[in-house]
């Protein structure tokens, strides 16, 4: 039996499931990484999954108008940079999208 992984590493384990599961891997992908990479059963490899995504949820169960707000800002940002560089047509469909999230614009 290997050594048993500290505090530290079993979250920079968790985190990079975190990271795998959010650049859409499967579950069976992340289960058979966990044990080539780190060794460790299938059972503990479960266990690091449930926890990537309790992060996952607890990141997005935010106020609808805190969600709303920082997309809003992104939004902003997205459309400077589309003006910067001269990419006008993304600057519109940003403020598109921005309307109709603030439904100042309805429908597609």
């Amino acid at each position: 039996m290997g050594k048993k992984s500290d505090k530290a590493e079993i979250d920079r384990r968790i985190h990079t499931v975190v990271r795998l599961l959010s650049s859409t891997k499967t579950s069976s992908y992340i289960l058979r990484f966990c044990s080539e990479e780190w060794g460790v059963t299938s059972r503990q490899a479960q266990t690091y999954l449930q926890r990537a995504r309790e992060i996952i949820k607890a990141d997005y169960s935010v106020d609808r108008a805190d969600f709303l707000g920082t997309r809003l800002a992104l939004l902003d940002k997205i459309i400077q940079a589309s003006i910067d560089s001269k990419q006008h047509s993304n600057a519109v469909g940003a403020l598109k999208l921005q309307a109709q999230l603030t439904r100042l614009l309805e429908g597609g």
